[in-house]
């Protein structure tokens, strides 16, 4: 199967990013940027656990037949959404806990990463949708080897910026 880049909803999506409302979702526009670099295909859902429990049970059981190979999953507050879906799947699920008005993402965080036994969920920092997106591409690369080397491209990539960072620095002294 070749990857594709996309913005739009497609039946091929190896990434299904959850969120629980619009809102929520102008956090996550780093994760699709991430993913659009390496042209992973993706889809988007607005599911709530705790608004919306029918519908995110739906979701969780369409994830499978449609081929998702990895879910990113935001929350704020007690952020229930990427611990629900976890348990209800054998997918990886990557949880981003997202900064809120109550505790500045803290609650959001230990929400996720303070996962019961047997049911992970590989927690990123809050708001850190950019590497929810890179670490699913690392996952995704166990299977797709071809995206190892656009893994390596993008860690040189970081390397020549720092490089360049320190050149500019030092030759102003």
């Amino acid at each position: 199967m070749k990857l594709r880049g996309t913005k739009e909803r497609t039946k091929n999506a190896l990434v299904s990013i959850a969120v629980p409302s619009i809102k929520s979702l102008n956090g996550l526009k780093e994760v699709k940027d991430a993913l659009d670099s390496f042209k992973i295909p993706y889809e988007v859902s607005i599911v709530a656990a705790h608004w919306a429990p029918k519908k995110t049970l739906r979701y969780i059981s369409e994830l499978e037949s449609k081929g998702v190979e990895v879910i990113i999953a935001s929350a704020g507050g007690s952020a229930h959404l990427p611990g629900m879906i976890a348990s209800l799947t054998i997918i990886p699920v990557i949880g981003i806990p997202l900064r809120g008005s109550s505790l500045d993402g803290m609650d959001s965080l230990l929400s996720i990463v303070q996962m019961p036994h047997g049911v992970p969920v590989g927690t990123m920092g809050i708001n850190s949708a950019y590497n929810a997106g890179i670490f699913a591409c690392q996952i995704l690369s166990l299977k797709y080897p071809y995206l190892k080397e656009r893994l390596r491209s993008h860690k040189e990539r970081l390397e020549k910026k720092v490089e360049a960072e320190d050149r500019m620095v030092n030759s102003k002294r």
